[in-house]
């Protein structure tokens, strides 16, 4: 029998943090952000990337190149195929 990897059952171990933990050495230093102002960088960074979608502008011109230029691949069925999977998809969502 193959013995199972992790903590065996009945075995408790106990640990506790150094003080050469990085955690505890940081809020040692006491330059550590209030609250507040970490709340509100957090917020400026959620805002800032909640106002474009990321884009790769490069494949993006890519591809409508080599649409106009009539290079770009289209396969309907596989089209079909992942718009059936996509509405799959959102009805297990909800």
């Amino acid at each position: 029998m193959i013995e199972p990897v992790g903590i065996k059952p009945g075995v408790v171990t106990e640990r506790r943090a150094a003080s050469t933990d990085p955690v505890a050495a940081v809020a040692s230093t006491g330059k550590a952000k209030p609250a507040a102002v970490a709340e509100t960088g957090a917020r400026a960074v959620a805002a800032q990337m909640a106002a474009s979608a990321p884009i790769d502008v490069e494949r993006v011109q890519l591809i409508k190149r080599a649409i106009a230029e009539g290079r770009f691949p289209i396969a309907p069925a596989e089209i079909a195929d992942r718009l059936i999977a996509a509405q799959y998809d959102w009805a297990d969502k909800k």
